[in-house]
């Protein structure tokens, strides 16, 4: 903006008019008379002092105080000393005319200080803008540095208190008031949690109830209140200016209230204030956030180790990388594992082949596994192992001791009577065989012989399976040796060519063209192969497809038998590897079964060091595949 008025100061009228009659008409003319009063202030666009012959230097020193930054010409009656001119220049004058002056002379003079006081006028607003935009940031990036160090301070202490009296003193001191504090809600009532210069009496009040209608306000609302008017606040105060900001958090909504205010000082608040303290209020949420948190997890954790402490199970808590990171007190007595074990690779602790063994597997395959361990003392564990997202592995233990040795007990008692019972059955079956070569029999009876050669039959093919069970788990006849999976595959195929030609069905054997070495029993794993094939055809449809697909990597030779049949129900598919157990429906009520084909299956895979397993959609067919550890072909040779 340009300034418009001029100010000339003298002792006499005649002179300062003179001087008025050499200004432009667009100025605004001031006069002033030496002695009459204050020199009248304001920003001009020119001081002309006309000085007097008498009290020369006392006017000086008047004038330099007075007209401090204003542009000015100065009128002397007479030549200047130099003392004089060392005087003059401390109002550093635009000009200097010696009076009496030639009028032509001093109306040039006044129109280039004129022109001079605007440029400097203009180079002063610009200073002036560029030091309040520096002052402005350097206020800023004071603000930043004190918002820095509180985030800091919130991401790396969990003490709720110490953060939030830190916050309260930044918000102090970034917005220039007296006084602050934080209030937190718990239910329908309002805590003092932080505070800052106040007296001792409000701090011993700390952790306790208060009253402030103006923070409720804020609560109820969740927005800022700035106030600038005299206010009773919750530490019982009036204050004659406050500024509150909403505390807000994801889970809970508004939790409190960041108050800043003055009691005695005036002032106002900017919106700068507002957006400064709403980010300290941003930290002062996340501080409270993280303390709740934090309890909660250290709430959790204790339980956690609770539970552990008095778990019977032996359980494990490995990380990744099969570090360990939580184990039951059960687990600890077993393996022998000291407090400063935690992080430490679980191998390192663990050197139980069986369970060493499901933690490189879960590594390749990160899937539920299980295995049975025993220990050096004869103790038999079930190990179940669960893979979880982004956490690791957990490995729950259980003592199944006395339920193998009932089972052994079981196993025992079937073998038995199963050896007891093939002799006297093969007797009859021999003697109903002969009963028509002694004598003619009837259709009749030819039926009734015919049905009972059938039962005596299954009742025979079941007391095999389980006599066949029995030698596996007990590993009688397992003569581990080098064998191709490729050939076992081929022969096994060979065997159900015929069966598969008289059920109309399509069988595709898919092999590759390098040998699958493994080392195992051959006439086993035959087996394998032979029982998952009737299956295969067994439940499936006519004009129906089986696949005998098999495949290495680098550590296993992985077999599946695919077929179009009828399917497995999703709830009946962990069950169909146990003893006995069929699937029960419209779709097999015809078909004929020991139930115990797949539980052979899945006793000689396990004795290998193997693992088998079932994919099936109802209608559309089932999958099952079984996996074998790869002999090398140096080691075959």
């Amino acid at each position: 903006m340009e300034l418009r008025k001029v100010l000339i100061l003298g002792e006499d009228e005649s002179v300062i008019q003179g001087i008025a009659g050499l200004l432009p008409d667009k100025y605004e003319l001031l006069t002033y008379i030496y002695g009459t009063g204050t020199i009248p202030s304001a920003s001009y666009a020119l001081v002309v002092a006309i000085l007097p012959r008498q009290k020369l230097r006392q006017r000086l020193s008047e004038l330099a105080m007075a007209l401090e930054h204003q542009p000015v010409v100065l009128v002397i009656p007479t030549q200047p000393s130099l003392s004089l001119i060392n005087a003059m220049l401390s109002l550093r004058p635009l000009y200097v005319l010696k009076y009496p002056y030639r009028e032509s002379a001093a109306r040039r003079a006044l129109a280039e200080a004129l022109h001079k006081s605007h440029a400097l006028a203009k180079r002063y607003t610009s200073q002036q803008q560029l030091a309040e935009t520096n002052r402005q940031l350097s206020q800023r990036l004071q603000e930043l540095n004190a918002l820095y160090t509180i985030a800091q301070e919130v991401t790396s202490t969990l003490d709720l208190d110490e953060v939030l009296k830190r916050i309260v003193e930044a918000s102090i001191g970034l917005t220039d008031t007296e006084e602050g504090f934080i209030l937190l809600r718990e239910g329908n009532k309002l805590y003092l949690r932080a505070s800052k210069n106040m007296d001792s009496s409000v701090v011993q009040r700390l952790h306790t109830v208060v009253v402030d209608d103006i923070a409720w306000q804020v609560l109820r609302s969740g927005r800022p209140v700035m106030l600038q008017r005299e206010s009773r606040i919750a530490t019982g105060y009036l204050a004659q200016a406050l500024l509150y900001i909403p505390l807000h958090t994801s889970g809970d909504g508004t939790i409190g209230v960041l108050g800043v205010f003055n009691r005695t000082k005036p002032g106002s608040f900017t919106e700068n204030h507002l957006y400064t303290l709403t980010s300290m209020a941003g930290f002062a949420s996340a501080a409270v956030d993280n303390a709740r948190l934090f309890e909660a997890v250290k709430w959790e954790r204790s339980r956690l180790n609770a539970i552990l402490r008095h778990a019977s199970e032996a359980i494990l808590v490995v990380d990744e990388e099969n570090r360990l990171h939580l184990w039951s007190q059960t687990a600890a007595q077993l393996f022998d594992i000291p407090a400063e074990a935690m992080g430490k690779p679980v191998s390192e602790y663990i050197r139980y082949a069986a369970l060493v063994d499901l933690f490189s597997q879960a590594a390749e395959h990160e899937q539920r596994l299980h295995a049975e361990v025993e220990l050096e003392d004869g103790q038999v564990f079930n190990a179940q192992l669960t893979p979880i997202n982004r956490v690791g592995r957990v490995v729950i233990m259980q003592d199944i001791t006395h339920l193998k040795e009932l089972d052994r007990l079981k196993s025992e008692f079937v073998s038995t009577v199963s050896h007891d019972l093939r002799t006297p059955l093969t007797t009859v079956q021999g003697y109903i065989a002969l009963l028509d070569r002694v004598g003619s029999l009837n259709d009749m009876q030819r039926e009734f012989i015919g049905k009972s050669l059938h039962s005596l039959n299954h009742i025979t093919e079941l007391i095999s399976d389980l006599l066949d069970i029995g030698r596996i788990e007990a590993g009688y006849n397992l003569e581990m040796r080098p064998c191709r999976m490729d050939e076992i595959i081929r022969k096994a195929a060979s065997v159900y060519a015929d069966t598969v030609e008289q059920r109309e069905l399509h069988l595709e054997v898919d092999l590759p063209d390098t040998p699958l070495w493994v080392h195992g029993t051959p006439r086993r794993l035959q087996q394998v192969v032979e029982n998952l094939l009737s299956n295969a055809i067994k439940y499936n449809r006519s004009h129906g497809r089986i696949v005998i697909h098999a495949e290495a990597d680098d550590r296993h030779v992985i077999v599946k038998v695919q077929d179009t049949g009828i399917g497995i129900p999703v709830s009946e598919q962990p069950k169909v590897f146990e003893r006995f157990y069929r699937v029960r429906n419209n779709d097999t009520q015809d078909i004929e079964g020991t139930g115990l084909g797949l539980a052979i299956v899945k006793s000689v895979i396990e004795k290998h060091k193997g693992r088998v397993w079932v994919e099936s959609t109802p209608g559309e067919g089932s999958t099952f595949a079984f996996v074998l550890p790869l002999y090398t072909p140096s080691e075959a040779n």
